[in-house]
């Protein structure tokens, strides 16, 4: 299916409207289409979309994999409308409707907004109102896929959660050095004395800094969140108090959202050093995935990395993405699914952004990611903590039955920047060492024997 002004129907129900196309699993639908499979047109190129009440009667997880296809098939400021039956009403004799809070869950899960406080497309708008009104004994509910162009050189925050001082002048250079033009720093201190304090005033008059000094100790995850909110850009990036950005970070992380409309999360590859700046050799989640800078369908990477429990998408300094995308989670950002991902506050915010678009790899080295003795992930303690939450966080990605679409080393990527039309393409993870291929079968092969 191609062209201009597209609209579709899915599902088995008649015709919202004569220039609807049908796509579905009935007799008599134009388009042959079953639930999980991917929609047979391009991206970004349908501006309304109308779900029939026969998908309500679909599995949540098949339910969850139309609505990641929806979003990708939509214009931006396109809507999808999802009709229910009312809860005194089934579907069908023996079938449960899927519920109203199940279907707002997923759609937040997958990036899609409520219409009515969301902008809308004016053609979308108009086939709207063609539309006849849903019937009394039916819910509908309206969705549209925001608009992500970016505009001019927004504002980029560098958040520091600041703790130690031993690496945090250095640090604070990196983020000074930016050659993106418009930036702020925003530093927010949690260290016991007032060194960091001194070295911020040493290099205020370099470029605008933001210091905020807790008043008591907030530690690690609420230092974070109050960094977060602090946050004036449109864009977030965090930076750990001992870890480096190269000059040029920002603007090339940004690039990759203005060259590619649907990304959510901007990557690139690490460098590891050691206490003194040296370069140290790479460990399985550092190594590339990708063997060029690569468009990556969002959810195939957080596959990936959650069923190898394995961050391949980097630590909190390595990445840029939009404020926007984690503010509904309030007050509790960095959580996915309800998981909230104590220790691993990179893996849960990733998770999350991932679901409600795409990702870019860029293969250049952007930031350094330091190891040193004094790290909190050297406490066995931590890493016990951590490795419990990476089990809950890969627990709430089986449940979702995401795994069961793609291998976990199996992404679906395109070329970036992405051809015009360009169709997505399936690639295999080589970088992966065989224990984590080992690991998602074990944890694949327990959670099918524990459903049935």
């Amino acid at each position: 299916m191609n062209g201009s002004g597209l609209h579709i129907f899915i599902g088995t129900d008649a015709l919202p409207a004569p220039d609807f196309v049908s796509v579905g699993w009935g007799p008599g639908a134009e388009v042959p289409f079953c639930p999980g499979e991917g929609l047979p047109c391009p991206d970004g190129i349908v501006d309304v979309i109308v779900c029939g009440e026969s998908v309500a009667e679909i599995p949540l997880a098949l339910l969850l994999r139309l609505l990641l296809d929806c979003r990708r098939v939509l214009r931006p400021e396109g809507v999808l409308r999802v009709v229910l039956p009312s809860r005194h009403r089934e579907v069908a004799l023996g079938v449960v409707p899927i519920a109203e809070a199940d279907l707002l869950r997923l759609t937040s899960l997958t990036g899609l907004e409520r219409a009515q406080s969301a902008p809308v497309a004016a053609q979308a708008r108009a086939v709207m109102t063609r539309l006849p009104m849903v019937s009394a004994d039916s819910i509908g509910f309206e969705f549209t896929k925001r608009n992500r162009e970016v505009v001019g050189d927004p504002l980029v925050s560098i958040l520091i959660p600041a703790y130690s001082a031993r690496f945090f002048g250095a640090c604070l250079d990196s983020a000074l050095a930016q050659t993106h033009p418009n930036v702020e720093i925003v530093v927010c201190d949690d260290a016991p004395d007032s060194t960091i304090e001194a070295l911020v005033a040493a290099r205020a008059e370099r470029r605008p800094i933001r210091y905020l000094r807790n008043p008591v100790r907030l530690g690690v995850r609420a230092n974070y969140r109050r960094c977060f909110e602090e946050a004036r850009g449109e864009f977030v990036k965090f930076l750990c108090d001992d870890d480096l950005l190269a000059p040029k970070c920002i603007a090339r992380l940004l690039d990759a959202f203005r060259r590619a409309p649907d990304v959510t999360l901007a990557t690139s590859h690490r460098q590891r050093i050691d206490a003194d700046g040296n370069r140290l050799g790479e460990q399985p989640a550092t190594v590339p995935i990708v063997g060029a800078d690569t468009l990556i369908a969002g959810y195939t990477l957080a596959n990936t990395m959650l069923m190898a429990g394995l961050n391949v998408v980097g630590e909190p300094s390595t990445t840029l993405f939009r404020k926007a995308d984690l503010v509904s989670q309030a007050p509790d950002y960095f959580c996915f699914d309800g998981v909230p991902g104590h220790g691993i506050i990179d893996m849960v915010m990733w998770s999350a952004l991932l679901l409600r678009g795409d990702a870019v790899y860029l293969r250049e080295s952007l930031s350094c990611f330091r190891i040193h003795p004094g790290q909190r992930q050297h406490d066995p303690a931590k890493m016990r903590r951590n490795i419990d939450s990476i089990r809950s966080l890969q627990s709430a990605w089986l449940a979702l039955g995401l795994h069961e679409r793609l291998p976990r080393d199996q992404l679906l990527v395109k070329a970036f920047p992405p051809p015009p039309g360009g169709g997505w393409q399936s690639q295999i993870v080589r970088t992966l060492p065989p224990q984590f291929v080992q690991a998602q079968w074990t944890v694949t092969q327990k959670a099918r024997s524990a459903w049935g």
